[in-house]
């Protein structure tokens, strides 16, 4: 049978959440674990992959395995064997072959954290990155609006991104909140592409901190081209923060009504 499942992790010490050899990855860890529950080998497909250092509140994934165990007393056992930065929130049973994580998402939102703050929280810091320049709200706001639609992303995608790949996406909605001195902004595409958020907010900053010129973010927009956006922003701030599914249950997830929610 098949089984899908919410999972969130604090990405600061794995190098990604895709299987890598000879470094610690939150696939990894993950099949490892699953695999000591029912004594055999277990792979497991994500919705989205994220890069080293960022974090996910709403990943979703799937794996299949005949079991009699109940949905609770697999997400209980699996996340014994899980080290406290990677948890899993809760799991449904779905029919068996009719659930992809990937391509059944109707969208996914990210959220970037970034404050200018001299003295930020404590509780705060690990999750949002700090910057030197003050920040005018206003422009980002004004920056985020820009885009909303279809564009080609072409200049805020990494060198990893093939040439041959579209670099055409469709932001569906965008917004920037200031809130207990931290900037949230967040970002529903159906897509995104290697580092494109990073290198957005990048930009974002540099615009709004008036290190650049608003004619220059519009510029890489507007007549793209791979390599204009080249400030990467730190992924500390980088959330996974939603995915939405046609026809979800409690917790998010598509799948029958069993549902184990920890």
């Amino acid at each position: 049978m098949q089984f899908s499942f919410r999972l969130q992790y604090d990405g600061t010490l794995f190098c990604g959440s895709q299987l890598q050899n000879n470094v610690r990855t939150v696939q990894g860890d993950l099949e490892n674990s699953i695999s000591k529950v029912f004594s055999s080998k277990i792979r497991v497909k994500f919705s989205s992959r994220t890069d080293s250092g960022v974090h996910a509140y709403f990943q979703v994934g799937s794996f299949s395995v005949k079991t009699d165990m109940t949905t609770r007393n697999i997400a209980e056992a699996i996340n014994y064997y899980l080290s406290d930065d990677v948890q899993i929130i809760c799991i449904h049973r779905v029919k068996m072959n009719d659930f992809d994580p990937r391509g059944d998402a109707i969208n996914r939102t990210y959220t970037y954290r970034l404050s200018d703050c001299k003295s930020l929280s404590v509780l705060s810091r690990k999750y949002v990155t700090k910057v030197k320049k003050k920040i005018d709200i206003k422009i980002m706001k004004y920056l985020s609006n820009k885009l909303v639609g279809k564009h080609d992303f072409s200049s805020f995608i990494s060198s990893k991104v093939p040439k041959n790949a579209s670099t055409q996406r469709e932001v569906m909605s965008t917004s920037v909140i200031s809130d207990d001195n931290v900037i949230n902004f967040s970002i529903t595409s159906n897509a995104f592409l290697h580092q494109q958020i990073r290198r957005i907010v990048g930009s974002m900053y540099r615009v709004s901190s008036g290190i650049d010129d608003v004619e220059i973010f519009e510029d890489q927009l507007l007549r793209p081209k791979r390599g204009k956006a080249s400030f990467v922003i730190s992924p500390k701030g980088l959330i996974l923060s939603n995915i939405l599914y046609k026809y979800a249950l409690e917790c998010g997830l598509p799948g029958e009504k069993t549902i184990s929610h920890l």
